[in-house]
Protein backbone atom coordinates (compact mmCIF):
# COMPACT_ATOMS: atom_id res chain seq x y z
CA UNK A 1 0.00 0.00 0.00
CA UNK A 2 0.99 3.32 -0.38
CA UNK A 3 0.87 6.92 1.36
CA UNK A 4 1.68 10.13 -0.06
CA UNK A 5 2.31 13.30 2.11
CA UNK A 6 2.50 16.67 0.43
CA UNK A 7 3.92 19.23 2.99
CA UNK A 8 5.07 22.90 2.81
CA UNK A 9 8.16 23.12 3.06
CA UNK A 10 8.43 26.72 3.08
CA UNK A 11 6.56 27.00 6.76
CA UNK A 12 8.67 24.44 8.52
CA UNK A 13 8.04 24.10 12.09
CA UNK A 14 9.41 22.31 14.88
CA UNK A 15 5.68 20.49 15.07
CA UNK A 16 5.60 19.73 11.65
CA UNK A 17 9.32 17.84 11.67
CA UNK A 18 6.95 16.19 14.73
CA UNK A 19 4.15 15.72 12.78
CA UNK A 20 6.29 13.89 9.62
CA UNK A 21 7.98 11.78 12.11
CA UNK A 22 4.80 10.40 13.53
CA UNK A 23 3.14 10.32 10.49
CA UNK A 24 5.75 8.17 8.48
CA UNK A 25 5.79 5.98 11.97
CA UNK A 26 1.73 5.33 11.52
CA UNK A 27 1.95 4.42 7.88
CA UNK A 28 4.83 2.00 8.49
CA UNK A 29 2.92 0.38 11.38
CA UNK A 30 0.21 -0.39 9.09
CA UNK A 31 2.57 -1.88 6.34
CA UNK A 32 2.53 1.45 3.89
CA UNK A 33 5.20 2.84 2.04
CA UNK A 34 5.24 6.86 2.45
CA UNK A 35 6.35 8.94 0.01
CA UNK A 36 6.98 12.51 0.86
CA UNK A 37 7.15 16.17 -1.00
CA UNK A 38 7.73 19.07 0.10
CA UNK A 39 6.17 22.28 -1.70
CA UNK A 40 8.56 25.12 -1.78
CA UNK A 41 7.79 29.03 -2.59
CA UNK A 42 6.79 29.67 -5.94
CA UNK A 43 7.43 26.03 -7.28
CA UNK A 44 3.71 26.15 -8.13
CA UNK A 45 1.91 28.45 -10.14
CA UNK A 46 -1.36 29.20 -9.13
CA UNK A 47 -4.74 27.79 -11.40
CA UNK A 48 -5.25 30.57 -13.92
CA UNK A 49 -8.62 29.04 -14.97
CA UNK A 50 -7.89 28.76 -18.30
CA UNK A 51 -9.91 24.96 -18.38
CA UNK A 52 -7.09 23.87 -20.84
CA UNK A 53 -6.91 20.62 -18.38
CA UNK A 54 -10.38 20.01 -19.28
CA UNK A 55 -10.19 20.70 -23.07
CA UNK A 56 -6.38 20.54 -24.66
CA UNK A 57 -4.91 18.29 -22.22
CA UNK A 58 -7.91 16.07 -20.72
CA UNK A 59 -6.48 14.86 -17.05
CA UNK A 60 -3.09 16.83 -16.89
CA UNK A 61 -2.61 20.75 -16.05
CA UNK A 62 -0.91 22.75 -19.31
CA UNK A 63 1.56 24.46 -17.28
CA UNK A 64 4.50 22.88 -16.78
CA UNK A 65 5.54 23.18 -12.94
CA UNK A 66 5.94 19.93 -10.95
CA UNK A 67 1.45 19.44 -10.60
CA UNK A 68 2.04 16.68 -13.17
CA UNK A 69 4.21 14.75 -10.75
CA UNK A 70 2.98 15.43 -7.91
CA UNK A 71 -1.03 14.49 -9.09
CA UNK A 72 0.11 11.41 -10.68
CA UNK A 73 1.29 10.28 -7.03
CA UNK A 74 -1.58 11.16 -5.68
CA UNK A 75 -3.62 8.95 -8.16
CA UNK A 76 -1.20 6.17 -7.63
CA UNK A 77 -1.27 5.56 -3.79
CA UNK A 78 -3.94 4.39 -1.51
CA UNK A 79 -3.89 7.53 0.78
CA UNK A 80 -2.66 11.29 0.46
CA UNK A 81 -2.17 13.34 3.30
CA UNK A 82 -1.83 16.98 2.93
CA UNK A 83 -0.32 18.44 6.21
CA UNK A 84 -1.13 21.81 5.95
CA UNK A 85 -0.25 24.83 8.17
CA UNK A 86 -3.13 26.52 9.55
CA UNK A 87 -3.40 30.48 8.13
CA UNK A 88 -6.02 32.50 9.36
CA UNK A 89 -8.19 28.97 8.81
CA UNK A 90 -7.37 28.05 5.45
CA UNK A 91 -4.29 26.74 4.11
CA UNK A 92 -1.25 28.30 3.39
CA UNK A 93 -0.45 29.88 0.06
CA UNK A 94 1.68 27.01 -1.26
CA UNK A 95 -0.98 24.18 -0.20
CA UNK A 96 -3.84 26.40 -1.70
CA UNK A 97 -1.83 25.83 -5.44
CA UNK A 98 -1.52 22.11 -5.02
CA UNK A 99 -4.89 21.92 -3.55
CA UNK A 100 -6.55 24.24 -6.62
CA UNK A 101 -3.96 22.79 -8.97
CA UNK A 102 -5.82 19.05 -8.48
CA UNK A 103 -8.72 20.16 -11.05
CA UNK A 104 -7.63 18.16 -13.89
CA UNK A 105 -8.32 14.87 -12.04
CA UNK A 106 -11.92 16.05 -12.17
CA UNK A 107 -14.44 16.76 -14.78
CA UNK A 108 -15.72 19.74 -16.56
CA UNK A 109 -19.28 19.16 -15.73
CA UNK A 110 -21.30 20.11 -12.97
CA UNK A 111 -23.20 17.65 -10.23
CA UNK A 112 -25.35 19.03 -7.27
CA UNK A 113 -24.92 17.28 -3.79
CA UNK A 114 -27.60 16.64 -1.41
CA UNK A 115 -27.24 20.34 0.40
CA UNK A 116 -27.96 21.71 -3.01
CA UNK A 117 -24.46 22.81 -3.81
CA UNK A 118 -22.32 21.93 -6.77
CA UNK A 119 -19.09 20.15 -7.51
CA UNK A 120 -17.32 18.85 -10.45
CA UNK A 121 -17.85 14.78 -10.96
CA UNK A 122 -14.71 12.67 -10.74
CA UNK A 123 -12.97 11.77 -13.66
CA UNK A 124 -11.55 8.08 -12.62
CA UNK A 125 -13.69 5.58 -10.74
CA UNK A 126 -11.66 6.00 -8.02
CA UNK A 127 -9.19 8.06 -5.55
CA UNK A 128 -6.85 7.96 -2.76
CA UNK A 129 -8.09 8.94 0.33
CA UNK A 130 -7.36 12.12 1.31
CA UNK A 131 -6.76 13.40 4.60
CA UNK A 132 -6.25 16.85 5.56
CA UNK A 133 -4.24 17.67 8.75
CA UNK A 134 -3.89 21.19 9.54
CA UNK A 135 -1.66 22.31 12.81
CA UNK A 136 -0.48 26.09 13.45
CA UNK A 137 0.20 27.73 17.54
CA UNK A 138 -2.27 29.23 19.19
CA UNK A 139 -5.16 28.43 16.59
CA UNK A 140 -8.29 29.68 17.63
CA UNK A 141 -11.52 27.39 17.82
CA UNK A 142 -12.91 29.55 14.91
CA UNK A 143 -9.92 29.41 12.96
CA UNK A 144 -9.53 25.59 13.26
CA UNK A 145 -13.71 24.82 12.51
CA UNK A 146 -13.29 27.14 9.66
CA UNK A 147 -10.29 25.00 8.30
CA UNK A 148 -12.78 21.88 9.03
CA UNK A 149 -15.63 23.52 7.07
CA UNK A 150 -13.37 24.81 4.09
CA UNK A 151 -12.11 20.88 3.65
CA UNK A 152 -15.40 19.80 4.17
CA UNK A 153 -17.24 21.99 1.35
CA UNK A 154 -15.57 21.42 -1.44
CA UNK A 155 -14.66 18.13 -0.99
CA UNK A 156 -17.25 15.75 0.54
CA UNK A 157 -15.22 12.21 0.78
CA UNK A 158 -12.54 13.66 2.78
CA UNK A 159 -11.15 13.52 6.67
CA UNK A 160 -10.18 17.08 7.93
CA UNK A 161 -8.01 17.00 11.11
CA UNK A 162 -7.15 19.26 13.61
CA UNK A 163 -3.27 19.06 15.59
CA UNK A 164 -4.45 19.63 18.90
CA UNK A 165 -0.89 18.64 20.64
CA UNK A 166 -1.85 15.22 21.45
CA UNK A 167 -0.23 12.51 18.99
CA UNK A 168 -2.68 10.13 20.89
CA UNK A 169 -5.48 11.75 20.18
CA UNK A 170 -4.44 12.25 16.32
CA UNK A 171 -3.68 8.87 15.80
CA UNK A 172 -6.64 8.10 16.69
CA UNK A 173 -8.33 10.66 14.55
CA UNK A 174 -6.52 8.39 11.76
CA UNK A 175 -7.32 5.22 12.68
CA UNK A 176 -11.26 6.74 11.57
CA UNK A 177 -10.12 7.65 8.75
CA UNK A 178 -10.51 5.56 5.54
CA UNK A 179 -7.15 4.00 4.84
CA UNK A 180 -7.69 2.78 1.05
CA UNK A 181 -8.57 3.95 -2.17
CA UNK A 182 -12.40 4.99 -2.31
CA UNK A 183 -14.78 5.56 -5.57
CA UNK A 184 -17.01 7.84 -6.51
CA UNK A 185 -17.23 11.77 -6.31
CA UNK A 186 -14.28 13.48 -3.91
Amino acid sequence: MQAYLLYDGELSTKRQSELRELLSGYFAGRGFSLTERALQRDELAFCRGCFECWVKTPGECSMRDGIAEINRASMNSDVVVYLCPVVFGQFSANMKYAIDRWLPNMLPFFMTRKDGSTMHPPRYDDYAAQIFLGYGENLSEEEMQLFIDINKKHRSSVTAIIDRGDDTELCASLSESPMRRIGGAL
